[in-house]
């Protein structure tokens, strides 16, 4: 019989939020996915709506690579446009990893980053953030790549699904000890618009061991159309481009990215994620006057000690039409993820939520 490489059959799908395909009852608003919930800005509607559809797409991307190196000053052959964060931490790992490699991903974080890694042959060492607070230890992470050298290193700031983040000094010390023993340090930035104080993208901008993606899938609510980008050395950019497939981004998502990334698509995020910011506020003073712990946040959305994680997502599904993240996936069975949404909406959680601890 002919088989799959063993990675295949040992390296089981990341659990996501949003919608499955096989949802248990309709659902009404979604709190899973931690979006932009005011949608994408008009801009970019109208880019979208004006791309041509029976058009192969630029198989280089340049449009949105040079509104890239525009907004963030940065050589165009120093970024990557791809299909979403998930697809450019594959190809990343394709270019990079080798089997028998050591990839070490601070937990509980976003499970692409182990998956991707395994999916190469991967060993991924993992778990660096302890309870109660999960915050990321810079120092730590730093010792841990001294110690086991690996070839690659993940990090998210903020973090997936904490909400913790590390400071840009605090980032410099990490990237300089993986540069010291060879490691490439790839730092995920996808939530890092939401924050009151951004770093920026690239938030180390040249640093030699260090890849930056930055999804603009969560800021401009692009997730029907996948559109993230790779910063980093032009030598590693030219790499992860090569291994990738070709027309691997649409002509959708490249007009869509190309227009978020222009003054009129900035003005538009800068004006909804405070408010967004600003209803994570809220949740947290519900959370905190139901009793229900939450871990502390610098980005939009939350997360709480459910005790049962699993049985609570379903009940607020099944009785309200309330889909939120369970995050045993994480290797956190006792906690939820709760991305803050429109006042409407997040009023119709705090209902549910309410009823549920009163039940």
């Amino acid at each position: 019989m002919i088989r799959p490489r063993p990675e295949m059959a040992a390296t089981p799908p990341a659990a996501h939020g949003g919608p499955t395909g096989d949802e248990p009852a309709p659902v009404r608003i979604d709190f899973s996915v931690s979006l932009n919930a005011f949608g994408p800005a008009p801009v970019v509607l109208q880019a979208v709506g004006a791309a041509r559809l029976d058009e192969y797409p630029d198989p280089l991307s340049m449009a949105p690579r040079r509104a890239a190196a525009a907004r963030w000053e940065r050589p165009v052959e120093e970024i990557v446009f791809g299909a979403g964060a998930a697809e450019l931490i594959q190809a990343v790992c394709f270019a990079m990893v080798r089997a028998g490699d050591t990839v070490l991903v601070p937990m509980p974080t976003f499970g692409e980053y182990a998956r991707a890694a395994s999916l190469c042959g991967a060993r991924v060492l993992q778990g660096i953030a302890p309870p109660p607070d999960y915050a990321l230890d810079a120092a730590a992470i730093a010792e841990a790549v001294v110690q086991h050298r690996p070839r690659l290193a993940f990090l998210c700031t903020p973090n997936n699904p904490t909400g913790q983040r590390i400071t840009r000094d605090e980032l410099r010390g990490v990237a300089d000890a993986c540069a010291a023993v060879g490691t490439l340090l790839v730092v995920d930035q996808s939530f890092d618009a939401f924050l009151a104080e951004p770093l920026g993208t690239p938030a180390l901008p040249g640093h030699p061991a260090v890849i930056h993606l930055r999804s603009i899938t969560k800021d401009h609510a692009l997730a029907g159309v996948r559109a993230a980008f790779a910063v980093g050395p032009a030598h590693l950019m030219a790499a992860v481009e090569r291994g990738r497939a070709p027309w691997a981004t649409s002509t959708l998502a490249q007009a869509a990215a190309a227009a978020a990334l222009g003054d009129d698509g900035q003005t538009y995020a800068a004006l909804t994620l405070p408010r967004l910011r600003a209803e994570r506020e809220r949740l947290e003073a519900v959370f905190a006057g139901l009793r229900i712990p939450t871990v502390r946040t610098t980005t939009h959305f939350v997360l709480a000690e459910a005790g049962d994680a699993a049985g609570f997502a379903a009940r607020l599904l099944e009785k309200h039409g309330i889909r939120v993240r369970d995050c045993t996936s994480f290797g956190l069975p006792g906690h939820i993820r709760v991305a803050a949404r429109t006042p409407l909406d997040n009023a119709e959680l705090i209902r549910a939520l309410e009823a549920e601890c009163s039940a």
